[in-house]
């Protein structure tokens, strides 16, 4: 996630800790350099360089050991801190430090960064949290280092080995370098800059794995190790202070100190501003009073819920109104609790997801001093700032003195990049007036290690250096961090010199800034790379980097950077990355920067078939309505025909997974029924009900109970003649027909929506098609009337609900539902629409599985190669929890692929929310 990047000369990611020491001695054998990786989340630019990247995150996660009477865990240095934390909570305990990227950082890269977050008031930082490490050194030696007394030092001291050498050298630096230590290291909580020597010269037994905390990996690579694990807070609650200036917010942190805070946080204007407007948080804001310039969020915990409320309650009586502290909000529910921290650890994304090549970024982002000096040089800091004529975001820990101030900088200008590093060296020159540092918990890396010398002084950066000597004397652990550092401006990922490729797209990039801004708009900060939730189904199911959003961006930006030729564009290698794609649009609204792959994909496919021509397994699926509609005249002999041998061997041969059977075809349509069946007369209230594909051809009962729905609630239904949304055609990379596609059904839809008529979709993926996609595949007037007008059926009986307007006649239905939401109505409109009528249904109870992707993804699930992926994905959470489920819960599931998984995976059927409410007519 940092500014930089290099190319490494190979990556390793091995399976056994036996395999990483294996890997180690080999690099040491031939004098190649080793990079520790974990989930490559940090900023600074800590876990790239040339040599061997050795990444923990895939097969090193295990938890080895929970011993919760002595209150330790033992585990490899992929395991995510998210991931223990879910194993230690039904026991009421967890890791201490609580980092924001928690549903994607390793031990491993928290220990080598010495992580800390919202709560290192009451934790601490991880070097607070080892008790023991497993330590592969840069010749291949494997040590265990822990706290030692002195006849246990005096033992390794006398080992005639790069163990006891090590040993040998740390007494000898630390005595001599010990008044040093005790004059010039910076003598606050937060700081991670340079080695930990200041834990030398503590009245304590003496541990190295203290070292190896905030060590970048340049001293050692970890295999393992054993954490202590803390009690969870029972109860917790908080106070949100509003400000109008930021400045007042900051001067009252010391007394809010004094009130002994779990956490104290704050969140500035720039963040609020960019989540009103992010698609994944501008729900979960409606805690906000008015429009502060600063936010202090004030955490308390306790034993009793009516003892943190009464502590919330005297503090804000407490601060009234002073300060510029304009109101306060005290937040006790669970739910808006994390929506209050969703907004803070969004902070990063949300800042970065501005559409600009002038960015938030990160290299004075890290900054700490004494939390009772940080006002007075804040004011210093950002009056500097407004002297270079640069805005910033600002939020961070401001309880422990760490804030992340973030300059926009367009590292594609010269002038900017000398600023930034004159910005850097006016700023250190700051942080050393107030005793502070560089980095209160991102680490050095490759941005920062250039300054250590002259934020330590030359003695210390002497020290550093005979330790990172002491360990690894031929340099090749991670070399390039905390000491002997490259020039700042050295493997910048953009620069002045960057050429981009400008690429003729038919879908309209300018909302995203140009093709290339919208590729290059991935930041690396890895929240692809969570284990839950919607995105990203591919990385879920087999946790390789390959098959994470962030891989696809990257690879992408190497060909629109120029930094691999044009070619490279159409190759098989870049189509196999972007092939793993499910198309869901998580990443359109859960990436905080809105890194749309869907239709990068589309947009990249389109490009490949032009190059090497589409496959016919491509061309049937992009052409499957059109087939459907063939198929659909004689339904019986195509279901028949689709059930045989031979033409599951047909499509077999052509790459369609045998294993799945083609979703059958009605005996009869939905606008057959419609000619037979519906009369209605004329009425001022209209809706259109949008005839998509599945709804005319497989499933014309879900068209019927929506008409029948619609017509009670009292609307004259139009439906105009079936027209395919082009959403296959999209899928696969057909654009130009795709766009074909859309203006017939906005040429068809015009007429409604110019009248204001609303247009309402059954079918999540087509309706959602229209509203969403059409906006870059067509333009004009008449398409944004139609896009405007167009809703999913939840979404218009939700409006019928909150107008007092559904009145209808409902017989009750005693029964539990299990709801499944398509990926692109929970990526692009969210689920609670569904969910609120499904709560107004007498005697219906709804529960909403947390699940991601089904995995079917359309005809994603059907290719043979992606069939195991789908059904992975599928019994990651959905398929389980359906057969945990009782027989006569009711399954919910508007997606047509959703509900063809749902029954493949675990044989039950799922139903469409119109069937449930046409079933309850009375």
């Amino acid at each position: 996630a940092s500014i930089y990047e290099i190319e490494p000369d190979g990556v390793f990611i091995p399976m056994t800790r036996e395999a990483l020491h294996q890997a180690v001695r080999i690099a040491a054998r031939h004098g190649v350099p080793v990079i520790p990786r974990g989930a490559a989340t940090g900023i600074a630019g800590g876990c790239i360089g040339r040599g061997l990247v050795i990444d923990t995150s895939k097969h090193l996660n295990r938890i080895l050991e929970i011993n919760y009477e002595e209150g330790y865990a033992i585990c490899e240095p992929g395991v995510v801190q998210d991931q223990l934390n879910s194993v230690l909570s039904p026991r009421g305990y967890r890791l201490g430090p609580d980092t924001s990227t928690g549903n994607r950082a390793t031990l491993g890269g928290m220990l080598a960064n010495n992580s800390a977050g919202a709560r290192s008031l009451r934790y601490g930082k991880m070097v607070d949290h080892i008790l023991e490490l497993e330590l592969i050194l840069s010749n291949g030696d494997r040590i265990t280092l822990k706290a030692l007394n002195d006849t246990a030092v005096d033992a390794k001291t006398a080992l005639n080995t790069r163990e006891g050498q090590i040993y040998r050298e740390v007494l000898r630096i630390r005595d001599a370098y010990a008044e040093d230590i005790r004059g010039h290291f910076p003598r606050i909580d937060r700081r991670v800059s340079g080695y930990n020597l200041d834990e030398l010269i503590k009245d304590e037994p003496l541990n190295l794995c203290k070292l190896i905390a905030g060590s970048e990996g340049s001293l050692g690579i970890v295999s393992k190790m054993r954490v202590p694990i803390v009690p969870k807070p029972r109860v917790t609650g908080l106070c949100i202070l509003h400000f109008k200036h930021l400045i007042e917010a900051l001067e009252l942190v010391p007394e809010l100190l004094s009130w002994m805070p779990l956490s104290l946080e704050l969140i500035d204007s720039q963040i609020i501003k960019m989540g009103r407007v992010s698609p994944s948080m501008r729900d979960k804001l409606d805690w906000l009073q008015g429009d502060p310039e600063a936010l202090l969020v004030v955490e308390f915990e306790g034993i009793e819920r009516d003892g943190v409320r009464a502590r919330l309650r005297e503090l804000c009586a407490a601060v009234g109104e002073r300060n510029s502290c304009y109101a306060s909000s005290r937040i006790l529910d669970t739910e808006s609790m994390q929506h209050v921290w969703a907004l803070r650890k969004a902070g990063l994304g949300l800042l970065m997801s501005r559409r600009s090549y002038s960015r938030a970024i990160g290299f004075l982002e890290d900054v700490a001093v004494s939390p009772h000096v940080l006002a007075p040089f804040m004011k210093r800091f950002l009056d500097y700032l407004a002297t270079k004529g640069k805005q910033a975001g600002v939020y961070g820990h401001v309880g422990a003195g760490c804030i992340h101030v973030r300059p926009f900088i367009n590292l594609r200008k010269q002038d900017d990049l000398r600023l930034m590093e004159q910005m850097m060296l006016d700023i250190s020159d700051l942080l050393l007036e107030y005793g502070g540092t560089l980095s209160g918990e991102h680490g050095d890396g490759l941005v920062r290690s250039w300054l250590n010398e002259k934020m330590f002084g030359p003695r210390l950066y002497q020290a550093f250096c005979e330790l990172k000597h002491a360990f690894d004397p031929e340099g090749r652990m991670n070399p390039g961090k905390v000491v002997h550092a490259p020039p700042l401006l050295q493997d910048l990922r953009i620069s002045p010199d960057t050429i981009q490729t400008e690429l003729d797209t038919q879908f309209d990039f300018t909302r995203d800034g140009g093709f290339e801004l919208a590729v290059d708009m991935c930041n690396g900060n890895g929240s692809c790379r969570k284990r839950e939730g919607l995105m990203c189904p591919s990385y879920q199911a087999y946790g390789d980097e390959m098959h994470s959003t962030r891989a696809r961006a990257q690879a992408l930006r190497g060909i629109v950077n120029q930094r691999m030729p044009m070619e490279d564009f159409h190759s098989d290698e870049l189509h196999e990355i972007l092939d793993w794609c499910l198309e869901c649009k998580g990443c359109k609204t859960q990436c905080p920067s809105q890194v749309d792959m869907a239709k990068i994909k589309a947009e990249f496919l389109y490009h490949y078939h032009e190059a090497k021509g589409a496959s016919l397994r491509s061309k049937l699926f992009a052409y499957i309505p059109q087939l459907s509609a063939v198929a659909s005249r004689v339904p019986r002999l195509a279901n028949l025909l689709a059930r045989s041998p031979l033409q599951r061997s047909l499509l077999g041969a052509i790459g369609v997974a045998t294993e799945r059977s083609l979703p059958p075809f009605a005996t009869q349509r939905f606008s057959t029924w419609l000619k037979r069946h519906a009369k209605q007369e004329p009425s001022s209230q209209q809706v259109v009900l949008f005839n998509d594909t599945y709804t005319e051809f497989n499933h014309p009962e879900i068209g019927i109970a929506a008409y029948e729905i619609l017509s009670a609630l009292g609307y004259q239904v139009i439906v105009p003649p079936w027209t395919c949304c082009g959403r296959p055609m999209i899928s696969k990379g057909f654009l130009p027909q795709a766009k074909q596609r859309a203006q017939s059904v906005v040429d068809v839809l015009y007429r409604y929506a110019k009248l204001g008529i609303p247009i309402i979709g059954l079918e999540p993926s087509c309706i959602l098609t229209v509203k969403d996609d059409y906006r870059d595949l067509l333009s004009g007037n008449q398409r944004q009337h139609v896009v405007d007008n167009t809703l999913t059926l939840d979404q218009f009986l939700e409006k019928e609900i909150d107008a007092g307007n559904f009145r209808l006649s409902l017989t009750k239905k005693v029964a539990p539902v299990l709801l499944h939401g398509h990926c692109h109505q929970k990526s692009l409109v969210g689920m609670q629409s569904t969910l609120n009528v499904l709560r107004t249904l007498p005697g219906i109870t709804v529960e909403e599985i947390p699940s991601g992707c089904c995995g079917l993804a359309g005809s994603f699930g059907y290719e043979e190669e992606h069939y195991d992926m789908s059904m992975v994905i599928a019994e990651q959470v959905l398929a389980p929890r359906i057969r945990k489920s009782p027989e006569h819960t009711l399954v919910v599931a508007n997606g047509m692929s959703c509900r063809s998984q749902i029954m493949h995976s675990t044989g039950r059927e799922a139903m469409h929310l119109a069937q449930i409410i046409a079933s309850m007519l009375r």
